[in-house]
């Protein structure tokens, strides 16, 4: 068959070039080892008319990925997709509340769906292939954020789902929150893999919260010093700051194994903001992880959310005293610790979208409108 796996545009003015969407080169991946004809388009990157590309390539099937920032130009894919006459399949994080047209929806992790589509049968979390970088152009993509170490930078994942609460997050919607783990040799297998076969001298790990099994981490690490990869590459990954999670140790063999930058998402200086969202984490231990970080001398990355349930003058007052606290730590580095905020956004199937809509504090928005840095709900007093 031939099979269109498309990442409609962003919402917003920036094009999106970052990196190739994993999950479409896993779609791609197992769909070409099977024998099927397929194309990837990023419409962000590539030039390329997608209705033109349905009249000359005449794909059977179209599959479209969308996270809530690309509902608009999703909906107007899959309605040129079903004009051409393709079997319209639609996944992605929005999927769990899609609105347009599609033949068939697919809700969580969509490896297996897809083979079913396909007539294929059913592989386990380790027998998913390696992406083949072949089906995207490497050239037109950027790297992940301001904070590419080294170039070539891809991304990959070790593990799924997120056991955590946090009110913001569809992860648990999308993934679970029960965490599925490779196994540590097939992780260490990709990397070896993206560095042989592409090039690779930087992988982003986007796990949500990489140091929550240490047991598996440390195997992780241990491996790639046994194959000297971190002599030929580095590495950066995203953690939780929880004490006990981010302990000397773990970040010790983190460093001995190439990592340079782990991303924090911190969201609040406020205490009272952060039980709000059920981060689960404190104030302190915040500090404490920024000064642990800064004395291994690594580089780190932290985001904050302005807007959430509960949000006042006075806890964005605490939480920009913080991030200044933090900036004249004495633990300071030549290794930068960058602060990054955002808007709150009430993504579909999250606790904050359920209370923002029962309380009218949501703008009456359709999802096709939602951006990256637009404002779209208020709280109780701003």
């Amino acid at each position: 068959m031939k099979v269109i796996l498309v990442q409609p545009s962003m919402n917003w003015p920036h094009p999106y070039c970052d990196a190739p969407s994993t999950a479409l080169l896993m779609l791609g991946t197992l769909a070409k080892r099977k024998g099927h004809n397929v194309k990837i388009l990023h419409l962000d990157v590539d030039d390329v008319s997608f209705e033109q590309e349905l009249k000359t390539f005449k794909p059977e099937i179209v599959g479209i990925t969308v996270n809530t920032f690309q509902v608009k130009s999703a909906r107007k894919l899959a309605r040129q997709a079903r004009k051409a006459k393709a079997k319209v399949i639609v996944g992605g994080p929005h999927a769990v509340v899609w609105d347009g047209f599609a033949d068939q929806i697919v809700i969580g992790e969509g490896e297996n769906k897809w083979l079913e589509i396909l007539g294929e049968k059913p592989v386990e979390i380790n027998d998913i292939p390696f992406p083949d970088y072949t089906l995207v152009n490497l050239d037109k993509f950027c790297g992940i954020g301001p904070l590419v170490g080294a170039s070539p930078s891809f991304c990959m994942m070790a593990s799924r789902g997120c056991p955590f609460n946090c009110i913001y997050c569809n992860t648990p919607a999308f993934w679970g929150k029960t965490v599925r783990y490779r196994d540590p040799q097939n992780v260490v297998d990709e990397m070896e893999y993206l560095h042989k076969k592409w090039g690779a001298r930087e992988i982003f790990i986007q796990d949500d919260t990489f140091n929550i099994n240490h047991k598996w981490a440390f195997q992780i690490f241990e491996d790639i010093i046994k194959r000297g990869l971190n002599k030929e590459m580095i590495f950066r990954i995203a953690g939780r700051v929880n004490e006990k999670l981010l302990t000397p140790e773990f970040l010790d063999l983190a460093v001995k194994a190439g990592v340079w930058n782990i991303f924090y998402g911190l969201e609040s200086g406020s205490q009272l903001m952060l039980d709000k969202m059920k981060k689960g984490i404190t104030v302190e231990e915040i500090t404490k992880a920024i000064e642990l970080t800064r004395t291994k001398k690594l580089s780190a990355a932290c985001s904050f959310i302005v807007g959430l349930p509960g949000e006042t003058w006075a806890t964005l007052m605490k939480t920009g005293l913080m991030t200044q606290r933090l900036r004249m730590s004495p633990f300071l580095t030549n290794e930068p610790i960058r602060f990054g905020w955002g808007f709150a956004c009430p993504f579909p199937a999250t606790e904050f979208e359920k209370t923002v809509k029962e309380k009218g504090h949501i703008r009456e928005m359709d999802y096709g409108e939602y951006a990256y840095g637009r404002l779209m709900c208020r709280t109780d007093e701003m």
